[in-house]
This record gives C-alpha cells, sequence and structure tokens, in this order.
C-alpha cells in the first residue's frame, strides 16, 4: 500500500511538472494493483478525457467499479458514495 500511496504523490507531482506521461504510468501502476483508494482512477479519467482517449476513461472507471464493488470493504463509509459516482461518470461517457 505505501508504494502505491508513493505513486499517487508522485503522479500528482508529475502532473504539476507538466509530465503527464510519467502521471499516468504511475496511476496504471496503482490501477493494475487494484489500489482501493478513488484517486489513480479519478486522476486518469480526467486526463483521459482531456486527451480524448474515451476508451481508456471508460476501462479505468470499470476497473474501479469492480475494485470497489468486490475489493473495498463493505464497512467502509465513503463506498457507495464513490461506487455511485465511478457509474454515474461511465454513463455519461457512453
Amino acid at each position: 500500500m505505501d508504494k502505491m500511496v508513493e505513486n499517487n504523490l508522485k503522479g500528482i507531482d508529475l502532473e504539476k511538472q507538466g509530465d503527464v506521461n510519467g502521471a499516468i504510468a504511475l496511476y496504471e501502476e496503482n490501477v493494475a494493483a487494484r489500489f482501493i483508494g478513488n484517486h489513480p482512477y479519478d486522476r486518469l479519467v480526467i486526463i483521459y478525457k482531456r486527451l480524448k482517449k474515451i476508451d481508456d476513461a471508460k476501462r479505468v472507471l470499470n476497473i474501479a467499479i469492480d475494485v470497489f464493488e468486490n475489493d473495498v470493504v463493505i464497512t467502509r463509509a465513503d463506498r457507495i458514495p464513490k461506487l455511485n459516482k465511478f457509474k454515474e461518470k461511465l454513463s455519461k461517457l457512453k
């Protein structure tokens, strides 16, 4: 988990420096590891929409939905609101 948090923080820094591709690589690493926070999913969707890579945005949202449905503990207070947010964003992209 610490490595994934580091990836998110480094990704934020890279975005601020204008290295979007570097940030994408770090966020995608976290998505592949099924990170249970929303940051890499949110950032990738924003970046991919900006780059007109809608299929990539949809792919990331589908993974986020799967993670929040199956990996995030049911008792986590923000699970349902975040899950609903991902589903809403996906429905707007279709």
